[in-house]
């Protein structure tokens, strides 16, 4: 696997959670915990939980393969959200010599031919889409208005297929952003033992006063999804019992009525949704940016190109 000086590729990562799961299935979060200990690293170069540490970005990676593995059925989710290797079906029968040499010559020629901006991937496809409306609105063949409604539906998507690893790591980001020089420390908690908390940031204000935030991030298949009333209960009595001053659940889709009207009622929680996310990350530059005055999604975050 990976020295100390190289930071895992997909094939390694991809190789360290077949290993994990020839061991014994797990839920994602133990994978991706176990497979941090295949990649070469010591004890203490994976104690930084920091936003930008080297253990959040291999939790993030780590995530997105994971979900690339999914898609191509090289792993499997169970019912009860654990992770296995699929059961080995019977090989194909052999191909002879001249088949082999005659499909490795027409993907010689496929490569040649075709060199994608994107990787052929669920997430690469929702990109390479959003990346043509994005040529669209700039040839003015669309307006503004619906490009950008498209991008917000790209954007949920995406989230959603970079997994719950990546939403954690944007979600710190977009907060550090908002919160600026206030923030004096910030931690991603995700774990196996989580206890609820994706993440917490340390805030000192103006007059020196210094607040402790939670927030857990929900990724949802669609903007059209909603985050039940049981998770903003259950995240306040983890916020209570642990001290935080105020709490934030971020959502890529929509909160029921009775989540709001719970949150209503409570001022030291924040909601917010899917339509919020996207104006925030389009005002600070988190997960999308400005190319030739016109917002892009922010390729290389989705992509996690370091």
């Amino acid at each position: 696997m990976a020295s100390k000086r190289d930071f895992p590729t997909k094939a390694e990562i991809e190789n360290a959670v077949k290993t994990v799961l020839q061991k014994q299935n797990a839920e994602r979060k133990l994978v991706i915990e176990l497979s941090q200990q295949c990649y070469g690293y010591s004890a203490e170069e994976l104690k930084d939980r920091s936003c930008e540490s080297l253990n959040t970005r291999l939790k993030s990676l780590t995530g997105v393969v994971i979900n690339e593995m999914l898609a191509a059925g090289t792993v499997v989710l169970s019912e009860d959200k654990v992770l296995s290797l699929p059961t080995p079906v019977e090989e194909k029968k052999a191909l002879t010599r001249t088949q082999k040499r005659r499909a490795a010559r027409k993907r010689a020629a496929a490569r040649a031919n075709s060199t994608p901006k994107y990787p052929d991937t669920p997430i690469g496809k929702l990109l390479d889409a959003a990346d043509k409306k994005f040529e669209d609105c700039k040839a003015k063949k669309i307006s503004q208005k619906q490009y950008l409604s498209f991008l917000k539906r790209s954007v949920t998507a995406a989230i959603n297929e970079a997994g719950g690893e990546f939403f954690e790591e944007l979600s710190m980001k977009l907060l550090i952003a908002v919160y600026g020089d206030s923030v004096v420390s910030n931690e991603l908690t995700a774990g196996p033992d989580d206890n609820g908390i994706d993440g917490k940031l340390s805030v000192v204000d103006p007059a020196g006063f210094k607040e402790t935030l939670f927030f857990q991030s929900k990724t949802k298949l669609n903007e059209r999804a909603y985050v039940s009333i049981k998770v903003a209960r259950e995240f306040l009595g983890v916020m209570t019992a642990y001290g935080a001053t105020k709490g934030i659940l971020i959502t890529n889709s929509n909160f029921h009525k009775d989540t709001r009207a719970f949150a209503a009622k409570r001022p030291e929680l924040m909601l917010i949704d899917c339509a919020r996310l996207f104006e925030l990350m389009l005002k600070y530059g988190v997960g999308v940016k400005s190319v030739d005055g016109i917002y892009h999604v922010d390729d290389d975050m989705f992509l996690n190109c370091r």
